[in-house]
């Protein structure tokens, strides 16, 4: 009988690959079949160990076992196309066959095996988190915040593994050392220059697979294009407890203001969403959302997912390092004593930017004295129009200041320059620049619908309904002219009873975790 592993690679496997195959097959027969029994299948070679565990899948009839089974395999978490295809083989075929039909169906995928070398853990008793994004890249607005701050919380409280996606995106692997001090100690790594960085990959590094079975498994991310169809594949089939952050459905639900293209990409990550356990969102506007999604999904027959509502933290964002992060100095115009109103956050059709230039310019016409400073990165096909009026705004001696990869300090030094904030988006998740901005004591003018109300309900703003540009240009001139309505909002910031990410992070652990937790299967 020829080598089972010979048809998933064209050519002869080195002796390194198919030693790995053995350990990795060994390990997933320590938990399907038995113990005792794998010494003796492994020394007959990994044709007969894989075979044994193929006959004892088909018999078994077994999701988890098939889908922990095809991790062994191809050192590769399978897609919902590659699981269909190798259970309907088995389904089919005669016990001597079912190997074949197994690697058939493997080998029909197309998909490229290029871990092939790699070992795997299993674990069974401990939450896996995915932590792709925060552990490969600096980044940190937004989603990586909200994962940053909650899982250098979690490190140390709870017992956890994280993971991020191995090469070629084939599946969860364990973190180096650096990657998972990005994750769980941000503060130090951002303050560290990056000539005393250690080197990525460290020097020997040989990442094993985590291979999560009969636990939890957590995504506190937006999983990206590559990883849809194996984490769905592995909340359909896998039988782990699948729990995620719900951020928003702003590309669905808003696909009118989001660039070409995102929405159908997001429609395929909810193909995760559909067949998690239970989603935590940031807010109660969009645990609705989500909610409604979870009850339109229900109609394929597919069980209904819960939905909690875990509102994130209201609290000032911290400082970075200047000499790890060096900004260009703030482009001030106008005079620098002009009062500051501030808008932070990605300029796209959403966030209303170009409304707040357009109030900000009725209210230059009337010859109220401010500056406008917008903070945040954007693409191209909105940011031009935001560029153009911008520099439209500049020539007509206004003061405009565009500041994009602004650091931490230079964020947190706005906030406290900032007269007010603006931030009247049409649809958000949460509305993190409103928080900050009251956190620092600074009204807001936002948004009175959705989860930016949310949060101006507790005090420190003013509402307005961002398509309505009269409003807009009302509301800041009120807080621009009148000195008492500004004091009081100010006051009622001060006052705003705190919510910090130690509440967060306590919260979705009690909200997420620990009903997962009781409910494994």
């Amino acid at each position: 009988m020829p080598s089972s592993y010979d048809t998933l690679r064209p050519q002869p496997p080195s002796a390194q690959t198919t030693a790995a195959l053995g350990r990795r097959l060994a390990s997933a027969a320590r938990v399907l079949i038995d113990a005792d029994a794998v010494g003796q299948l492994s020394a007959r070679g990994n044709g007969a160990l894989a075979d044994a565990l193929a006959r004892h899948i088909q018999r078994s009839k077994s999701d988890r076992q098939l889908w922990l089974f095809l991790v062994a395999l191809t050192a590769s978490f399978p897609d919902v196309d590659v699981f269909l295809e190798a259970r309907r083989a088995l389904g089919v075929s005669s016990p001597e066959f079912a190997l074949s039909a197994v690697l058939e169906s493997v080998q029909q995928s197309f998909h490229p095996l290029e871990c092939l070398d790699y070992d795997l853990d299993i674990v069974v008793d401990v939450p896996v988190v995915d932590v792709d994004f925060c552990a490969k890249y600096n980044h940190n607005t937004g989603i990586q915040r909200v994962v940053r701050e909650t899982l250098s919380r979690w490190n140390g409280a709870h017992e956890l593994v994280l993971a991020c996606w191995s090469a070629g995106d084939n599946g969860l692997r364990q973190l180096s050392t650096v990657e998972r001090s990005r994750v769980v100690d941000w503060d130090a790594w951002k303050q560290t220059p990056e000539s005393a960085r250690p080197a990525e990959p460290p020097p020997g590094f040989r990442p094993r697979l985590v291979v999560p079975y009969g636990t939890i498994v957590l995504l506190p991310e937006v999983a990206r294009d590559g990883y849809w169809s194996a984490l769905s594949a592995l909340a359909r089939f896998s039988g782990n407890r699948v729990g995620m952050i719900g951020y928003d459905t702003i590309p669905i639900a808003s696909a009118d203001l989001i660039a070409d293209g995102e929405s159908e990409k997001f429609a395929k990550y909810l193909s995760i969403v559909k067949n998690a356990d239970r989603i935590a969102a940031i807010s109660a506007s969009a645990a609705g959302e989500f909610r409604g999604f979870a009850r339109a999904a229900s109609a394929q027959g597919i069980p209904e997912t819960e939905v909690v509502s875990v509102p994130l933290a209201v609290q000032t964002p911290a400082r970075g390092s200047e000499s790890a992060h060096r900004s260009a100095p703030i482009p001030r115009t106008g005079r620098p004593s002009s009062k500051l109103v501030l808008m932070v956050g990605n300029q796209e059709a959403r966030k209303n930017n170009l409304a707040v230039l357009f109030a900000a310019e009725s209210l230059w016409r009337e010859g109220i004295d401010f500056r406008v400073r917008m903070i945040g990165g954007g693409k191209s096909a909105y940011t031009r129009f935001v560029d153009s009026e911008v520099k439209r705004l500049k020539s007509a001696g206004h003061g405009v200041e565009l500041l994009r990869g602004a650091s931490d300090d230079v964020l947190v030094d706005s906030y406290a320059e900032a007269y007010c904030t603006v931030f009247p988006s049409t649809h958000e998740g949460f509305g993190l620049p409103v928080a900050e901005s009251l956190a620092m004591g600074v009204p807001s003018i936002t948004t009175g619908y959705g989860s930016t109300l949310e949060i101006a309900v507790g005090g420190g703003c003013l509402t307005v309904d961002p398509r309505d540009d009269r409003q807009l240009i009302d509301a800041l001139r009120t807080i621009l002219t009148e000195p008492g309505v500004r004091e009081r909002l100010a006051g009622e910031a001060e006052a705003r009873p705190p919510r910090d990410w130690n509440d967060y992070a306590a919260d979705l652990w009690r909200d997420l975790v620990e009903p997962l937790e009781r409910d494994k299967r």
